[in-house]
């Protein structure tokens, strides 16, 4: 069984359409997180036990999924009919990630982000790496993993990240296995409306990870990877690492 977890605060104009668009053997998991709109009326949900925020929704899901496999979707997301026979077919590790299309509705565009079918490993990361909601976690691998619930942005990153420390790869599927519609409709989204704190909060928190590791090859891969990824020379002059 694969465990479908959906964190929502005041998404009424969504989160039916993502509920119904899920299909096949699922289990789903929708947590209200302190919505005030009636939200929480138009689907099965629970409330989220812990921090409030999108990381303590999730860790609340995560503790009640009784599947083999989880996964993430947003509220204003939509799973595709054939997803749950794409999961299945897929090759599997302890994370799998996807292919999904990205929908802008203010512009009319949808895009395709693949990748090439494989194992990526850290110093060679997927495109949208950082994401959650076009993955797959084994179960009992993330089972002593959780989203920081000091982070309200950049928090699924950090979650991966935390997987790779644990000795994950992300196996691929092919790029004609397309899951997910990753929609941008909620422009009170988090990814919208971040301030300078929760940017600031995000890269004090992905430097106390990399202080963290052990391994000396993994932090200069993750230094070199948030450095590109965010345009910043920041990381890599804090840890000595060269190009």
């Amino acid at each position: 069984m694969i465990s479908v977890i959906i964190p929502f605060r005041n998404s009424a104009e969504w989160i039916e359409r993502c509920y119904k668009s899920i299909k096949g053997s699922f289990e789903i998991i929708c947590v209200n997180d302190n919505s005030t709109d009636g939200s929480a009326k138009l689907v099965p949900c629970i409330n989220n036990e812990h921090a409030q925020g999108v990381s303590g929704a999730r860790n609340t899901g995560i503790e009640h999924a009784h599947g083999e496999w989880v996964t993430f979707l947003d509220a204003d997301d939509e799973m595709l009919p054939n997803a749950y026979h794409t999961f299945m077919s897929a090759p599997k590790g302890e994370v799998v990630q996807f292919n999904h299309l990205r929908h802008y509705p203010s512009l009319g565009i949808k895009m395709k982000y693949a990748n090439r079918e494989g194992r990526y490993e850290i110093d060679n990361l997927p495109k949208c790496w950082f994401g959650v909601w076009n993955k797959l976690f084994r179960a009992d691998f993330i089972k002593d993993i959780r989203f920081n619930e000091d982070l309200q942005y950049g928090e699924d990153g950090l979650f991966v990240l935390e997987c790779f420390k644990k000795g994950a790869v992300i196996t691929h599927a092919p790029k004609d296995m397309v899951t997910v519609v990753h929609r941008f409709d909620n422009r009170q989204s988090l990814s919208h409306i971040k301030t300078q704190s929760d940017v600031l909060k995000q890269i004090h928190a992905y430097e106390d990870f990399m202080l963290s590791l052990d391994n000396y090859d993994l932090r200069v891969a993750v230094c070199k990877e948030l450095s590109r990824l965010w345009g910043l020379d920041r990381i890599q002059r804090i840890f000595g690492v060269k190009e």
